[in-house]
C-alpha cells in the first residue's frame, strides 16, 4: 500500500503538490485569526457545578479579579513612612487622576478611606480622610497613630507600620479577555510611572493582583515564543544540516517540524480555539515530535540508495523513486504505528474530567494526524526533487563514531543483558523512591519568575497588605434575615474563625460594616440589640456604598469576602474546604445558608483537576498504548516486553522532580504525556527493524544489533533533536516552561537509554528463557 501511494505520488508530483499545498494554506490560514485566552474560566471550563455558581454570583456582585493592586513603597534612601500629610495629598491626586480613566470603575485607597473608629463616639463620620488631614504638624504623629491603629484600614489599605499603601482600582473590562485587560493594564501603568516620575520620583509604585499576572504573563510569553521559536527552528536547522549534510535532509524535517504545527493551530483558529496558558506548548512541543518520522524517513532513504549505487555516485530518477518507494514501504508502517500510539497518548486525554485537557489531547493527537500525512506525502515529494551524490555511511568521521557507539550498545545489552537489567532496576527503584515526595500545586504569582516586579509586589501585598486572593462567601435567605442580630452574629462567628487562620488577611461582611458603624456611634464593638437597631444603622450610612457590595437585601444575598495569601492551590482549596465547613457550621438553624465561591477558589480547583488529571492519564495512556502494540505486531508478549523501556522515560521523569523538589503543575506534567509518545515511537521504530533483520534470516541477537545499528541512529539523531528542541524551553521566562524544557530533555534522553539498552536486554533475557 505505501509502496502505491509512493508510485502515485511520484507520478502526479505537481498535481500532488498543488493540492497539498492549498490544502496547507486554506487550514494555516485560520491562524490569522488565533486569539488568546488566558484567563481562569479557560481552565476549569464550563462542566463543573461551582461554575455555574460563580457565574451566578459575578452577575450579582461583579468581577471579583479585575481589581489591580498598587503597591506603594518608598524607593531606596527615601522616608520610609507613607502615613504622612505631604504623602496621602500626593496619592490622593493619583487617586483623583485614576478616577477619571474611562477603563477604571473604581479607586479606593487611603486617602479616600473614612476613619470610623477615631474615638469621637456618637458621631459617624463618613468624609474621608484627605479632609481630615490635620493643618498642625503636632497633630499628625497622633492621626497616624489612628489610623495604623484602625482594623478596617489595617492591613487591607496600609501595612501596620505605614510603610506600604494598597490603592486597589476596579477595572472596568472584561478580565477574561486578554484583548481587553492588557491595553487596560499597560495604559494604566503608564499613566501611573508617568505621574510618579513627575510628581513623586521617590515612591515605588507596582502593580499587583490577577489582571497585572495575566497582563504579564502574556507580554512574557509573546518574548518567548519570539525568542524560542525562531531560536528552535535556527538550531534544528544548523544540526539537519551538519548530520544530513545534504540541502533535502534539512528541508525535509524542517517542512514536517512546521506544516503540521500551522495546520493545527489554523484549524484551532478557524474553530474558535484560543491559545491559552497548556495550548501554548504547542509551538515547541508539536515541531519537535513531528520532526522525529521525517528524520527516519530521510534515513531510511540514504540507506536505501546507498544499497544501489556506490559513493560519489549520482542516482538516477529512476533509483532515486525506487529508493523512495521502498523506504516509504519500510518507514510509513513502523510511522503509522508510531503516529497511532503517539495519538492514542494524547486521546487518552479525552477520558479527563477538564474540558481544556480534552481540547488539547484532540488538537495534539490532529498535530500528530497532520505530521504523519506530511511523511507520506509532502517528504517523498521533496525527496524526489533531491540531487547530488550518494551520502557515504561512513565520510563523516563523527559518524563512524556514531556507529561503533550503537554497536557497543547493542553488544552490551544482548552479551550482558543481566547487567543492564540490574542498572536500571536501580534506577528505577530510586526514581519510585523520590516519586513519592512530588507534590501537585501551581501559585498564581508562580506564572512568571521570582525577579518579576509583579510577583515581588504580591509578595509584598500577601506579607504586608491584604493579601491579593480572595474566597468569596455568597450568604441567601430571607431579605429580613440580614437585619437579625442573631444572623449578623453567626456571620461575625465565621469572620472571627477566618481572621484567626494563618493564610488569612483581612475579610469583610455587612455583619462587620455593622458592627463598626455601632461602634463608632456607641463606642461598644458589638452589634445592634435589635433588627430594628441594625436597620437604623444601616440608613445613618446608606449613601457610602460600601453596603452596597456586600448587600442585596432585596435578592435575599449578602456577601462575606475574605482575603489570603497565595500559598498554592492545595492551601487555597483545603482552606476553602475548611471555611465551607465553618459557614455550614455557624449558619445551621438558621433562615441563611452560605457557599463558598470566587475565580481564585473554582479557578485552583480546575488547575489542580487539570493536573492530576494528566498524571491520571498517563496511566490509561500507557494500557492503551500496550494494547495496540500486542495488536498491531501480533504479539501480547512482544508489548508487555517492550512495557519496562516504555515505562522507564515516565518513572524516572517523575523522580526527578521529587529529586529537585519541582511541584507538578499542568505545564510540566504535559512532558509525561509526551515522553510516552516518543518512548513508544522509538520502541515501535526498533522493534519493526528488528522484526525486518529476523524476516531475512538472521537471529534475534544479530537482529537487535542490526536493529539498533540502522534504526538507532535515526533515534539517536531525533533524540538529540528532541532534547535541544525542549531545552530551548530552559530559556524561558517562566518557571514552569523552565522545568519542562529541562524535564522533557532528561526525559526524552532516558527513552533513548531504554530503547539502546533496555529494549534490547529485555527481549534477550526472553528469548534465552524461551529457548
Amino acid at each position: 500500500m505505501f509502496r502505491a501511494l509512493a508510485t502515485f505520488v511520484l507520478h502526479h508530483r505537481l498535481a500532488t503538490a498543488l493540492g497539498l499545498a492549498l490544502l496547507v494554506a486554506g487550514a494555516a490560514a485560520g491562524a490569522l485569526s488565533l486569539q488568546a485566552d488566558f484567563s481562569a474560566m479557560a481552565f476549569y471550563g464550563s462542566e463543573d457545578p461551582e461554575v455555574d455558581r460563580l457565574r451566578e454570583w459575578k452577575d450579582r456582585w461583579g468581577q471579583d479579579d479585575a481589581v489591580l493592586l498598587l503597591v506603594v513603597t518608598a524607593a531606596d534612601g527615601a522616608d520610609p513612612q507613607l502615613v504622612t500629610v505631604p504623602r496621602l495629598r500626593q496619592l490622593d491626586a493619583l487617586i483623583e487622576q485614576l478616577d477619571v480613566d474611562p477603563d477604571i470603575a473604581s479607586v479606593v485607597g487611603l486617602p479616600r478611606a473614612p476613619l470610623l473608629l477615631d474615638g469621637q463616639v456618637g458621631v459617624l463620620d463618613l468624609a474621608p480622610l484627605i479632609e481630615r488631614l490635620p493643618d498642625d504638624p503636632e497633630e499628625e504623629p497622633a492621626f497616624r497613630e489612628r489610623i495604623l491603629a484602625d482594623p478596617l484600614l489595617v492591613p487591607e489599605l496600609v501595612a501596620a507600620d505605614g510603610s506600604v499603601l494598597a490603592i486597589a482600582v476596579e477595572l472596568d473590562v472584561n478580565p477574561d479577555a486578554i484583548t481587553e485587560l492588557r491595553p487596560a493594564v499597560i495604559g494604566l501603568r503608564e499613566r501611573v510611572e508617568t505621574w510618579r516620575a513627575a510628581n513623586a520620583p521617590d515612591l515605588s509604585i507596582v502593580a499587583a493582583g490577577v489582571p497585572a499576572v495575566r497582563t504579564d504573563f502574556f507580554q512574557l510569553l509573546l518574548s518567548d515564543q519570539l525568542l524560542t521559536v525562531p531560536l528552535l527552528g535556527l538550531v534544528l536547522v544548523i544540526l539537519l544540516g551538519l548530520i544530513f549534510r545534504r540541502l533535502h535532509g534539512v528541508l525535509a524535517p524542517a517542512l514536517a517540524a512546521a506544516v503540521p504545527t500551522l495546520m493545527v493551530l489554523g484549524v484551532m483558529g478557524w474553530v474558535g480555539e484560543p491559545i491559552g496558558i497548556l495550548n501554548q506548548s504547542y509551538f515547541t512541543l508539536l515541531p519537535v515530535i513531528a520532526v522525529a518520522d521525517a528524520i527516519h524517513m530521510v534515513s531510511r532513504f540514504h540507506e536505501e540508495i546507498r544499497r544501489r549505487v556506490g559513493p560519489g555516485e549520482v542516482p538516477s530518477p529512476d533509483v532515486r523513486r525506487e529508493a523512495i518507494a521502498v523506504a516509504l514501504r519500510a518507514i510509513g508502517a513502523a510511522c503509522f504505528l508510531t503516529s497511532l500510539t503517539t495519538a492514542v497518548g494524547f486521546g487518552s486525554l479525552f477520558a479527563a474530567r477538564m474540558p481544556i485537557l480534552r481540547s488539547f489531547g484532540g488538537y495534539a493527537a490532529l498535530g500528530i494526524v497532520f505530521a504523519y500525512g506530511t511523511v507520506l506525502l509532502i517528504i517523498p515529494l521533496l525527496l524526489s526533487l533531491s540531487r547530488g551524490t550518494v551520502p557515504e555511511a561512513g565520510r563523516a568521521e563523527s559518524l563512524g563514531r556514531v556507529d561503533r557507539a550503537l554497536l557497543a550498545c547493542a553488544d552490551l545489552s544482548v552479551r550482558r543483558p543481566w547487567l543492564v537489567l540490574a542498572a536500571f532496576g536501580l534506577l528505577l527503584a530510586g526514581s519510585g523512591f523520590y516519586g513519592t515526595r512530588v507534590v501537585v500545586d501551581n501559585t498564581l504569582t508562580g506564572l512568571i519568575g521570582e525577579d518579576h516586579p509583579t510577583r515581588k509586589a504580591g509578595v509584598v501585598a500577601d506579607e504586608r497588605l491584604g493579601g491579593i486572593l480572595g474566597a468569596e462567601v455568597e450568604l441567601t435567605g430571607p431579605a429580613e434575615a440580614f437585619d437579625e442580630p442573631a444572623v449578623l452574629q453567626r456571620i461575625l462567628a465565621i469572620e472571627d474563625w477566618a481572621r484567626d487562620q494563618p493564610e488569612v488577611r483581612t475579610t469583610s461582611s455587612p455583619a462587620r460594616q455593622v458592627e463598626v458603624l455601632y461602634e463608632a456611634l456607641t463606642g461598644r464593638a458589638e452589634l445592634p440589640d435589635s433588627a430594628t437597631g441594625v436597620v437604623q444603622v444601616r440608613l445613618l450610612a446608606e449613601g457610602d456604598g460600601g453596603l452596597d457590595k456586600t448587600l442585596r437585601p432585596a435578592e435575599g444575598k449578602a456577601r462575606l469576602s475574605v482575603r489570603t495569601r497565595d500559598d498554592g492551590g492545595n492551601a487555597f482549596a483545603d482552606f476553602g474546604q475548611r471555611l465551607q465547613a465553618r459557614v455550614d457550621a455557624e449558619l445551621a438553624g438558621s433562615p441563611v445558608t452560605g457557599a463558598v465561591t470566587g475565580t481564585p477558589y473554582v479557578a485552583y480547583r480546575g488547575i489542580n483537576a487539570v493536573t492530576s488529571d494528566l498524571r491520571d492519564s498517563l496511566v490509561l495512556a500507557l494500557v492503551a498504548v500496550t494494547i495496540i502494540v500486542g495488536l498491531l505486531f501480533r504479539s501480547a508478549r512482544v508489548a508487555l516486553l517492550a512495557l519496562p523501556s516504555n515505562m522507564l522515560p515516565l518513572a524516572v521523569g517523575y523522580g526527578l522532580m521529587g529529586f529537585m523538589e519541582w511541584e507538578l503543575d499542568p505545564t510540566p506534567a504535559v512532558v509525561f504525556t509526551v515522553a510516552l509518545g516518543i518512548a513508544v515511537d522509538d520502541t515501535i521504530h526498533l522493534l519493526a527493524r528488528t522484526r525486518e533483520e529476523q524476516a531475512e534470516g538472521a537471529e534475534l541477537e544479530t537482529a537487535l544489533r542490526g536493529a539498533v545499528l540502522h534504526s538507532g541512529r535515526a533515534v539517536v539523531i531525533t533524540t538529540v533533536l528532541l532534547c535541544i528542541g525542549f531545552g530551548l524551553n530552559a530559556l524561558s521566562s517562566f518557571p514552569s516552561m523552565r522545568v519542562l524544557g529541562i524535564l522533557g530533555a532528561v526525559v526524552i534522553f532516558v527513552a533513548l537509554l531504554g530503547d539502546l539498552f533496555l529494549l534490547p536486554a529485555v527481549l534477550t533475557v526472553a528469548d534465552r528463557r524461551r529457548t
